[in-house]
């Protein structure tokens, strides 16, 4: 019995979603709250929650002397790079408008196979870029075509095998390979349970 060729091996990966994909800083709520959803092998959407008063959160965590109005931004980077790869305006919260509202945001043209992080943000004194009021990670998809496959010469499971002989390779990258099979256990609650704790987008 003869293996499959390689090219007939090639998993394409919808992508990782939460801190399975986080390459650098982790994910934060501090204050607002918000998820990644619909990772693709381009694009993603971004959901923020609403935040009554956000304005006097912000005041709070800013104290004395701080800021009376706070620019706010979501912003998707490049978590390796830093490059930034989209950016929307959600506006300012002032004293006379201090609420967030909730935001569905569909971005597109992403590279895959790539981490990025989503942040809200607000430019004002004291927060930026290194004082989010949330980030969260994501991985976008892809397709991989690992050479090694099960019943192929060089086979040796869990460590040159498979997503394992992606190279240059990082654990996102693994992650990301392993989520694009649809099995990675025989067992229907082993599968469900790894692919949970992969990050495994649905």
């Amino acid at each position: 019995m003869m293996a499959a060729p390689v090219w007939a091996q090639s998993i394409t990966a919808p992508g990782l979603i939460g801190s399975a994909a986080c390459a650098g800083p982790g994910e934060a709520t501090a204050p607002v709250s918000g998820s990644v959803t619909n990772v693709s092998t381009t694009g993603v959407t971004l959901l923020s929650g609403t935040y009554n008063n956000l304005f006097s959160a912000l005041r709070a965590l800013s104290g004395d002397g701080g800021p009376t109005e706070f620019v706010i931004q979501y912003k998707v980077r490049n978590a390796r790079t830093n490059a930034q790869a989209a950016t929307a305006s959600a506006g300012r919260i002032t004293s006379s408008n201090p609420n967030l509202n909730a935001s569905n945001l569909p971005i597109s043209s992403l590279a895959a196979k790539t981490a990025y992080v989503y942040t809200v943000e607000t430019t004002a004194s004291g927060f930026g870029e290194a004082r989010p009021l949330l980030r969260r990670c994501f991985m976008t998809g892809g397709t991989y075509t690992p050479a090694n496959e099960s019943g192929q010469p060089g086979f040796v499971a869990n460590t040159t095998s498979g997503c394992f002989s992606i190279s240059p390779r990082t654990p996102q990258d693994i992650r990301n390979c392993l989520c694009g099979r649809s099995r990675i256990w025989n067992n229907d609650a082993q599968n469900t349970a790894a692919r949970a704790a992969l990050g495994c987008a649905n």
